[in-house]
C-alpha cells in the first residue's frame, strides 16, 4: 500500500502502559487511593491484575518506610525515658516536669504513633479486591519491618546492658577518667550516673516491644473497621462491587 507523507502510518504505536510501581510510601497511598476512588464510582477490577512484582514492591515500600521509623523511635527511647527517669535534663532542670516528661514521651512515641495514624488512614482506602490487595501488601511489609525492628531493638538494648556497660567496662572506664586527674568528685558522679542510666536500656527494650504492637495494631484495627463499612454499602446497594469475598 502507498502512502504519502501526510497519510496515517500503516501500524498505529501503542502507548506505553501506566503500571503501577510504588518507589515511596506516599506514591504508594497515592495509588491505593486513585484506585479506591475508581472502585467507589463502579469498576471492578480483579486482584489478580496486580502482579507478584508489585505486590512485592507493595511490600518492599511498607518494609521500609515501618523499619525507618522504627529505628528512629528505638534510638530515641532510653532518651526518652531517661528525661522520665530524671536522668537527662530535657529542658536544662534535673526534676522534669509534667511538661517535661509529656514532651519525652511524645519524643519516643510521637514519630512511629504520626506513621500508625497515617497508614490507619491508608488501610480504609479499599472497597474492592484491587485495592484490598494493595492495601494487605503494602500492610504485610508494614508488620514484617515492625516486628524485624522490635527484635533487633531488644537484642541490642540487652546486648549494651550485658555486655557493654559491665560493672568491669565501667570501672575501666572511669578509672582512666581518673587517672586524666579528673576530680575525685566528678568520676564518682559519672560512674553512680552510668550505673543507675543504664538500667534504661532494659525498660527500652520492652517499651519497643510494647510500643510495636501499639503501632501494628492501630491499621489493623481501621482496616477491620473498613470491612464492616464495605459490607454495610455493599449491603445497602450504595456500591456494586464483587461480592465474592464480602
Amino acid at each position: 500500500m502507498s502512502k504519502d507523507s501526510n497519510s496515517s502510518p500503516d501500524v498505529m504505536p501503542i502507548p506505553q502502559s501506566n503500571e503501577i510501581h510504588p518507589r515511596g510510601l506516599l506514591e504508594a497511598i497515592s495509588y491505593i487511593d486513585q484506585n479506591f476512588a475508581n472502585e467507589l464510582g463502579g469498576c471492578i477490577i480483579k486482584a489478580r491484575f496486580l502482579t507478584t512484582k508489585q505486590r512485592l514492591e507493595f511490600m518492599e515500600v511498607g518494609f521500609r518506610s515501618s523499619f525507618a521509623s522504627g529505628i528512629v523511635s528505638a534510638l530515641l527511647t532510653p532518651v526518652a525515658i531517661g528525661v522520665i527517669e530524671q536522668y537527662i535534663p530535657m529542658f536544662g532542670d534535673s526534676s522534669p516536669t509534667f511538661f517535661d516528661k509529656f514532651s519525652a514521651f511524645l519524643l519516643a512515641l510521637g514519630f512511629s504513633l504520626g506513621y500508625a495514624i497515617f497508614m490507619a488512614k491508608a488501610s480504609t482506602c479499599f472497597i474492592g479486591e484491587y485495592t484490598r490487595a494493595m492495601v494487605l501488601n503494602l500492610l504485610g511489609g508494614m508488620v514484617f519491618g515492625a516486628i524485624v525492628k522490635a527484635v533487633l531493638a531488644f537484642i541490642a538494648f540487652h546486648f549494651l546492658y550485658f555486655k557493654i556497660f559491665t560493672d568491669k567496662n565501667v570501672l575501666w572506664a572511669v578509672g582512666k577518667l581518673y587517672y586524666a586527674k579528673t576530680s575525685p568528685s566528678t568520676v564518682a558522679s559519672i560512674y553512680y550516673w552510668v550505673q543507675g542510666f543504664k538500667g534504661i536500656f532494659l525498660i527500652s527494650a520492652y517499651f519497643v516491644v510494647v510500643s510495636t504492637a501499639v503501632f501494628i495494631i492501630i491499621p489493623i484495627v481501621a482496616m477491620l473497621v473498613a470491612l464492616r463499612r464495605n459490607r454495610k454499602l455493599i449491603a445497602a446497594g450504595v456500591v456494586h462491587v464483587d461480592t465474592d469475598n464480602f
